[in-house]
């Protein structure tokens, strides 16, 4: 049994988990980022490593993203988007499953 410690549960409300954070983002006249401000300094994308979009709710509020896997120079590889309805660029921490990966968890016995 567990004693009572006499705090309260919560406030009852969610935290949002990995939220997006706006970024500075320049890109071709075709869309693709091909520089963004990384810890105080431009760095060049040097690769686009994978690409796809996502087209959501249209009868609540519209989402219409468009998101990136870039290689800064100096090696540094993030997640980042286009929200297309607002014009905004957002760097989103993301790890795509790996090639060959399980899925799910392994139970234990």
């Amino acid at each position: 049994m567990v004693a009572n410690s006499g705090t309260a549960a919560g406030d009852g409300r969610f935290r949002p988990l990995n939220e997006p954070s706006p970024a500075a983002v320049e890109a071709t006249p075709r869309g693709a980022p091909k520089a963004m401000l990384w810890r105080g300094t431009y760095r060049r994308v040097v690769a686009v490593h994978d690409t796809w979009r996502i087209d959501d709710e249209w009868w609540r509020d519209e989402i219409a993203r468009r998101y990136f896997v870039v290689e800064l120079e100096g090696g540094r590889r993030l997640t980042i988007f286009h929200d297309l309805v607002r014009d905004l660029w957002y760097q989103q921490a993301y790890d795509a499953p790996k090639a060959g990966a399980p899925m799910g968890r392994k139970r234990a016995g």
